[in-house]
């Protein structure tokens, strides 16, 4: 007991020397007395009575450091490890082993060093990471969209730094706002998350910018048809750094040398500041800003993007760490068709301050705290001269709670979140929501485990846009109002996944029975109260399976994905437009010629669509016995009744490096197999000839990047 009362805690952080990013389940070794691991931020305590001792820490791909300390109260202290040469595979097989041991799910964590090695097309970019990743569907080529295990699009939601993200990918389905050179980490969440996260009833993507290099100035300039980008880091001073990337596209100039007109643009600038005032305190600065234009002829305006500014202070002290918060984040669109008959102006800003606390001890984790977000923003509509115009400024205020406890043979997370909304003025909306929360994962024996995750998760911000529009990466938003409730649903989730020598796996069941879900209202028949009838509540039902494969070889790897899922809704029990029924992705990589030859397969279920069923020609006889110009009047079939053909994709990729020049080069769907987009009549010829036109075709590109 004496011992117990006078032990001293020694209580450290271990980073990388070169990023300042922690590093998770480092070996930390009290010599011939104590041994135990990092945690997933790299964060150690060990409790030992008053003296010296010499203490070890070492973690693959990295040189042991080994200090003397003299222990005479408590202590904390920041460890840099300098990164050694050794081979990747080697690095992700040993993390994984922890990773195994510690985390919900073997793919929570995500290695940006092992996604910069898989082909990819033009550039490094999130957008293609998420792609593989079983359980997601795409909408198609065109679109950012992507849907998470039954979710609508809208559901998901992306976090940078702390910033709350609305819109965040360009036109098509190649480019996010924000490459892989810039972040450090990210963990992708497809369900079943702790009571850490809110205000999401989908997927979460939590990203970080990584800290710039203290030591030494360095580039990264890229050219490609789709993103050329410059990224520039380095120290201001012993203490603090900066990094900023600045990316931009000239898909359209490339484009009209194959006689394809793209008429689309954008640019993104994101960065950070850091600055420690000591080795265990530390302040950053955040910023994104992204702007997407889209014109063709006067038919369709469009204009969206994102601004972000965030503030990040951490600390810690014996085996308490506090990491804190403050971001503000505006999401905006302007979109307009037909020469401005129809019009969408939107919104939708958000200041947002988080305090986390978590206290860590060997087998167990006690994390709780608070955050707070107050929403701004409006939508303005000119629909063939029917105007909404909606404003409001809700905000949200919630408490979480989150124990974790290790155990000899399985580990338990049990949290709960209680959340408080309120939109004054005259959509008035109040709602209190509790949101327990469930993880229980069994070790069968070292290699294998079961697990399961149940929880209870609700949504206020609610996206939506026509169902006609499948092109666009984005949605407008708006808080909910008045009788329109959040989006309320259950994850039930059972999985079993393994870390056995020929690769990992992870196999899991869902389902998602939505109390209450948010969709378009296709009945609108109050003209003079549109607004309140723009959407409706309903239930839904998600359900599905997702399996995952992959092998990370240095000579030869392999990543298989497979993703099946089946959603219905209450309103004729229609399927959504993202509702495929099956998706697999194979990647494969393998070294050759000093370089890296990747190919991508990709095999979809066709995606439902409305049809055009049949077709007349109408006209009215005016009184004076005039007739009106006929025009043709379409029939559709029922509501997304009809399924277009699968789809196919075949990427071919080859990377390689000359001294400080990285470059690479391949085709987008070799094969050019003929995807069905959309299909419409040609009314100019007689008779009417139905039209068809494709997904991307046979694309070549290139890219060069230089870092010095």
């Amino acid at each position: 007991m004496l011992n117990l009362i006078f032990s001293q805690i020694l209580s450290g952080i271990v980073v990388d020397e070169l990023t300042r990013d922690g590093i998770p389940y480092c070996a930390v070794e009290i010599e011939n007395y104590y041994g135990t691991y990092c945690d997933e931020k790299g964060f150690f305590q060990i409790k030992l009575k008053e003296g010296k001792y010499k203490l070890k820490i070492s973690a693959l791909g990295y040189e042991e450091y080994e200090k003397e300390i003299d222990l005479k109260g408590n202590v904390q202290i920041k460890v840099y490890l300098k990164p050694v040469g050794i081979k990747l595979s080697e690095i992700i097989v040993s993390s994984k082993k922890e990773t195994f041991k510690r985390d919900f799910s073997i793919n929570t964590i995500q290695n940006i060093d092992k996604y910069k090695t898989l082909p990819s097309p033009f550039e490094k970019d999130l957008m293609r990471v998420i792609q593989i990743q079983s359980g997601v569907v795409f909408v198609n080529d065109f679109s950012g969209r992507f849907s998470v295990r039954g979710s609508a699009p809208f559901e998901n939601l992306t976090i940078l730094d702390g910033i709350f993200l609305y819109n965040p990918y360009h036109l098509g389905s190649f480019v996010s706002i924000f490459d892989l050179d810039i972040l450090s980490s990210f963990q992708f969440l497809k369900g079943g998350y702790s009571a850490k996260y809110g205000n999401v009833t989908g997927s979460i993507i939590d990203a970080k910018i990584r800290e710039g290099n203290y030591n030494e100035y360095k580039t990264i300039s890229v050219i490609s048809p789709i993103t050329t980008k410059f990224l520039f880091e380095g120290p201001f001073s012993k203490y603090s750094s900066f990094i900023v990337s600045f990316r931009r596209t000239f898909i359209k100039e490339f484009a009209k040398l194959f006689n394809f007109d793209i008429p689309y643009g954008f640019y993104d600038i994101a960065g950070k500041i850091s600055y420690n005032f000591s080795d265990i305190t530390n302040l950053n600065f955040s910023y994104i800003n992204s702007e997407d234009n889209l014109e063709f002829l006067n038919l369709v305006s469009s204009n969206w993007g994102n601004r972000g500014l965030g503030l990040n202070y951490k600390t810690f002290w014996n085996n308490y760490l506090l990491n804190s918060y403050l971001s503000y984040s505006q999401n905006f669109i302007d979109f307009g068709l037909f020469s401005g008959a129809f019009g969408v102006e939107n919104r939708f800003s958000i200041i947002s301050s988080r305090l986390d606390f978590q206290y860590i001890q060997n087998l167990w984790n006690f994390n709780f705290g608070f955050d707070f977000a107050y929403i701004s923003g409006y939508y303005k509509s000119n629909i063939f001269g029917i105007r909404i115009n909606r404003e409001g400024s809700p905000m949200i205020s919630s408490a979480f709670i989150d124990i974790k406890k290790e155990f000899n043979k399985f580990t338990l997370n049990i949290g709960s979140r209680l959340n408080y909304y309120k939109l004054r003025g005259y959509y008035y909306k109040e709602d209190f929501s509790f949101e327990p929360r469930f993880q229980f994962k069994y070790f069968l024996t070292e290699i294998y485990a079961i697990k399961s995750a149940i929880g209870i998760y609700n949504q206020y911000a609610i996206g939506f846009s026509t169902n006609n529009l499948q092109i666009s990466s984005f949605y407008f938003w708006v808080p909910v109002f008045e009788n329109l409730r959040p989006v309320r649903t259950p994850h039930i989730i059972f999985g079993f996944e393994g870390i056995p020598k020929f690769g990992n796996f992870e196999i899991v069941a869902f389902i998602k029975p939505y109390l209450n879900s948010v969709e378009l209202n296709p009945y609108r028949t109050d003209i003079n109260n549109i607004e309140k009838e723009l959407l409706k509540n309903s239930k839904a039902l998600s359900y599905g399976l997702d399996i995952w494969f992959e092998n990370n070889n240095f000579e030869f790897s392999w990543t298989l994905s497979f993703s099946y899922s089946k959603l219905e809704t209450e309103t004729l029990w229609h399927r959504t437009n993202y509702d495929r029924r099956h998706v697999i992705n194979v990647v494969l990589k393998r070294n050759i010629f000093k370089g890296n030859l990747g190919i991508k397969l990709t095999y979809a279920s066709g995606s439902p669509y409305t049809d055009i069923i049949a077709r007349y020609l109408f006209g009215s006889v005016y009184p004076d016995g005039g007739l009106e110009f006929p025009f043709w009047y379409e029939i559709y079939s029922p509501r997304n009744k009809l399924t277009l053909p699968d789809y196919k994709r075949i990427d071919i990729y080859y990377e390689g490096k000359f001294k400080s020049l990285e470059y690479g080069f391949g085709i987008i769907n070799v094969f050019n197999f003929k995807n069905l987009f959309i299909s419409f009549y040609d009314y100019s010829k007689n008779p009417p000839i139905k039209e068809e036109i494709y997904q991307l075709p046979i694309l070549p590109y290139f890219s060069i990047r230089m870092i010095f």
